[in-house]
């Protein structure tokens, strides 16, 4: 009886699978993956997903310069090159026949590409990963027909992924564009392209625009739909959509695959907000635990402290009150580490710490905590220690206190921009559109000018004379100290002579003689003996009838003039810049590696550049790509001229 119940059960089971005589086939069983983290980090996102296009984007196209002084239309412009820029011209309805008063008036596309005063150029950029729609950027410009770009305007170009391609190839997607004026080699002579260093490439600062970002995706190493549900809610929860958001930050593709979108709030710092996103936890840990957990992590093992410090960022709020018993600890990495999360999540409590380590820390630490300062807010008091360690005399401190100063001014208008323009709170249309309050309105203490809608000076009248300038993002001119003028008596020749600053003895205003390109004989014009006088006047365009005279020269030439006066011991201050690092950017993302556009420790920091004035001395810059500050002097500096 026992074997026929057996053998009744056996054909049951073999109805119910449809009484099929083959044999069940294998099933391909998938071993899980099991990421090699640490174990306090197992339960984090990094432990269960791959971050897919978070490298920076390369993007090119081909581009028109206009507004050049004779130095382009060269016929050595690859004919399929030529083509394809004819036949977008055409396709969009531009020629000089709709440009009236331009020197390329009543001119065909072809005609155009040809005329001196125009040149055909590559447009390369490299977009952080993660960028947003409306994300600006810089774009590197390569003359492919002229000898000089300067003086140039790039017309608006689309920037592909990739590199630039030409009609009737393959075409990636329009992902950015790019135009403005060009930021060429300030310290070259404009006049001299075939001397010195070249003028063939420059920069469009802050001209790039993201116009169709390339989303961010979490991939699962293993397939669950509950566990991408949990992270999704993990991410959500974290970082809620806010102002300038489209929607959530987190969605859900599959079991397998997550979209992810930068917050509005981390435009401008897309690799922090996916630092945090990484190590972000998604069990039923209560946050008060994995602090904990962490906090003694990080004190024993402090080489840990980019993963330990990012998963406490991640907790959010809920770790503030463990961090904070890390703000005075004994051991520096520890330390920063605590101070750069309660910096982040905004404690108050951590600005005290960080005010002191910024006045009498060691140099890296000093400069984590300026930077770290820059970002908090905690009230009056850390924009008074910025302002006094901008009259120290080291001058790569100077720089990070002001760099992080008007960091602060900026986010500061920027939520005053917001109120104005959602009709909430104080504030008037002038500010919102000025950027940093109204014109040469004292913010944080800085004065900051629009000058000629070009660039912006920035005044700061504390410490040693020094002149501070940009080649990234916005073109700045920063002048630290008072008592910024022309020396008095003197007569600096620049480009040549071909413009003569002149003061006599006693003066309170200098003598201008200007003979520019084309020019047949020199003007003469008068302004005060200031440098910020002197600035606004070489960046002002004079128009008909206009009481004020101006020479209407671009950034770079202004910085050409600057760098003159400085070098001929016209001004009695130092001269400092930023050392540009877009064309590495540039070289890395054509290689797929990952380009750091925010430092993340303090060797990445960006270098400055630095000429003491010229009667002091000091060593030739390396080559290398070392941060550090250099001095550089020029080799027989020319003295200022007597009468």
């Amino acid at each position: 009886m026992a074997l026929r119940r057996v053998a009744a059960w056996l054909c049951l089971g073999m109805l119910a699978a449809g009484c099929s005589s083959e044999k069940p086939k294998a099933r391909e069983v998938q071993a899980p993956m099991v990421r090699d983290v640490n174990p306090l980090l197992r339960e984090t996102i990094h432990a269960e997903a791959t971050f897919l296009n978070t490298e920076p984007v390369l993007v090119s196209g081909y581009g028109i310069v206009v507004g050049l002084r004779g130095t382009g239309g060269e016929p050595n412009l690859p004919e399929p090159i030529a083509a394809t820029l004819e036949r977008e011209m055409q396709l969009r309805g531009i020629s000089g026949t709709n440009r009236d008063g331009s020197a390329i008036s009543g001119k065909s596309p072809r005609e155009i590409l040809r005329d001196p005063n125009v040149a055909v150029v590559l447009v390369q950029a490299a977009i952080p990963p993660g960028s947003p729609k409306g994300k600006r950027f810089d774009a590197y410009v390569t003359a492919l027909n002229a000898s000089s770009l300067d003086g140039g305007t790039l017309w608006t170009t689309e920037l592909r992924v990739g590199d630039a391609t030409t009609f009737g190839r393959a075409q990636e997607r329009v992902i950015a564009a790019a135009g403005g004026p060009l930021f060429v080699n300030p310290f070259a002579d404009p006049g001299r392209e075939s001397e010195g260093p070249s003028r063939k490439s420059g920069r469009v600062l802050g001209g790039g625009v993201v116009t169709n970002p390339v989303g961010i995706a979490l991939m699962m190493g293993n397939t669950s739909h509950a566990r991408a549900r949990s992270i999704v809610s993990a991410i959500n929860t974290r970082f809620p959509s806010g102002r300038g958001d489209s929607g959530p930050i987190a969605r859900g593709v599959s079991g397998q695959a997550i979209e992810l979108s930068v917050p509005a709030r981390y435009r401008d710092k897309p690799a922090e907000f996916l630092e945090v996103v990484k190590y972000l936890r998604f069990d039923a840990t209560p946050a008060p635990v994995a602090a904990r957990r962490y906090i003694e992590a990080l004190k024993a093992e402090p080489g840990l402290s980019s993963e330990l410090g990012a998963a406490l960022l991640a907790l959010g709020d809920a770790a503030v009150p463990f961090v904070r018993e890390l703000y005075d600890h004994p051991e520096p990495v520890p330390q920063l580490t605590g101070l750069m999360v309660g910096a982040k999540l905004n404690d108050a409590r951590s600005s005290s710490f960080l005010r002191e380590l910024a006045k009498s820390g060691s140099g890296v630490q000093r400069l984590e905590a300026i930077a770290l300062l820059g970002e908090i807010d905690a009230g009056p008091s850390v924009d008074m220690t910025l302002r006094e360690i901008m009259g120290e005399t080291e001058l790569s401190i100077r720089v990070a206190a002001y760099e992080a100063l008007a960091g602060r001014a900026e986010r500061l208008n920027a939520a005053r921009r917001a109120a104005v323009l959602s009709g909430v709170g104080a504030g008037t249309h002038r500010e919102a559109l000025t950027g940093w309050g109204a014109n040469e309105a004292a913010v944080q203490g800085v004065q900051r000018r629009v000058v000629a809608g070009k660039f912006l000076v920035d005044i700061v009248p504390v410490g040693e004379p020094l002149i501070y300038v940009t080649q990234q993002d916005r073109p700045r001119i920063v002048l630290f100290g008072e008592g910024m003028e022309i020396a008095n008596p003197a007569v600096i020749p620049v480009w040549e002579d071909r413009l003569l600053i002149k003061r006599d003895a006693g003066e309170s205003t200098a003598s201008i003689l200007w003979r520019g390109p084309g020019m047949d004989r020199a003007t003469t014009h008068s302004v005060r003996a200031t440098i910020p006088d002197l600035i606004e006047f070489l960046a002002r365009e004079a128009f008909p009838g206009d009481t004020q005279s101006g020479l209407n020269l671009t950034y770079s030439e202004v910085i050409g003039v600057l760098d003159a006066v400085q070098r001929a011991g016209g001004t009695a201050a130092a001269m400092t810049t930023e050392r540009n690092k877009l064309k590495a950017d540039l070289l890395t993302a054509a290689a797929a590696g990952q380009v750091r556009h925010r430092p993340e420790t303090p060797a990445d920091r960006e270098v400055v550049v630095v000429r003491e004035p010229a009667s002091l001395k000091g060593d030739a810059p390396g080559t290398d790509d070392t941060p550090r500050i250099v001095p550089i002097v020029p080799a027989n500096p020319e003295k200022p001229k007597k009468n």
